[in-house]
C-alpha cells in the first residue's frame, strides 16, 4: 500500500484524536498539554520535510530556502535563540535567493502564461498570477511556502486519459479556477489550514481532472 501525505496525515488525526480520547477517560491526563507543547518546539520540521523533498526532485533554490528556514527556526526553539534577530537575515537570504533563480516568463494581462501540458512551480517568498492554455493538460505539482499562487485553469483542456495536479501549501494561500468541458475531483487535508472546493457538480463522465494535495497554516480554494 502506498503511504500517500494524505493517508499519513489521516493516520496523525486518528492517533491524536484515540489519544485525547483516552485523555478525557482519564487514562492520558494532561495529554492535550504536552502535545502542543511539543508541536510549538517541533513545528519547523515541517519546513525541513519539504525542503527536503524539494531537494530530491532537484528544485534546488526553493528547496535550500525551505531547508534553511527550517533548520534556523528548530535551533531557535530548541536553542533558545534571539527569534527576530535570525528571522530577519533569514528572509533576506531568502529573498534573494528566490530573485536569483526567479526566471523572466511570457504574460499575458500581468499574468504569466504557459502551454505545458504539464505544471511544476514553486513558489517561496513570493506571489505569481499565472494562466494555463495547454490542449492537453494532464496536471503536474504546485508547491507554495510563504507565498500565494493564482493559478487559473479555464482556457486549458484536460488529455482524454485525465490528469492529475498535486497541491502542496504550507504558510500560504493557493486559488485555482478549474478547467471547463471536464469532471473535477478534489480531496485536500487541511492542518491548522482550510481545503474549500466551491465546485457545482458538473454531469460530464470524462476526462476527469483530480486535485489532491495538502495544506498547513494557509488555505487552498478550488473555484469555477
Amino acid at each position: 500500500m502506498k503511504m500517500s501525505p494524505k493517508f499519513l496525515f489521516g493516520i496523525l488525526v486518528v492517533v491524536v484524536g484515540i489519544v485525547l480520547l483516552f485523555e478525557q477517560a482519564g487514562i492520558f491526563p494532561l495529554f492535550s498539554k504536552y502535545i502542543w507543547v511539543f508541536f510549538a518546539k517541533l513545528w519547523p520540521l515541517i519546513l525541513i520535510a519539504f525542503g527536503a523533498k524539494l531537494l530530491i526532485v532537484r528544485n534546488t533554490a526553493p528547496g535550500f530556502v525551505l531547508l534553511l528556514l527550517g533548520v534556523v527556526f528548530l535551533s531557535t526553539n530548541l536553542f533558545s535563540w534571539d527569534f527576530f534577530s535570525v528571522l530577519w537575515p533569514v528572509i533576506i537570504i531568502a529573498l534573494g535567493i528566490s530573485l536569483l533563480f526567479k526566471s523572466e516568463k511570457k504574460q499575458e494581462d500581468g499574468k504569466v502564461v504557459s502551454e505545458k501540458d504539464f505544471l511544476s512551480e514553486t513558489v517561496v517568498f513570493w506571489g505569481i498570477d499565472k494562466k494555463v492554455k495547454s490542449k492537453e493538460f494532464k496536471g503536474g505539482e504546485i508547491n507554495v511556502a510563504f507565498g500565494g499562487i493564482k493559478l487559473d485553469l479555464r482556457d486549458a483542456k484536460v488529455a482524454k486519459e485525465g490528469g492529475k495536479l498535486h497541491i502542496n501549501c504550507a504558510f500560504g494561500g493557493v486559488e485555482v479556477f478549474v478547467p471547463k468541458e471536464c469532471r473535477i475531483k478534489t480531496s485536500g487535508t487541511g492542518i491548522l489550514g482550510g481545503w474549500d472546493s466551491q465546485l457545482q457538480e458538473r454531469k460530464i463522465d470524462e476526462p476527469v481532472l483530480e486535485i489532491t494535495g495538502g495544506v498547513i497554516f494557509g488555505g487552498v480554494d478550488i473555484k469555477e
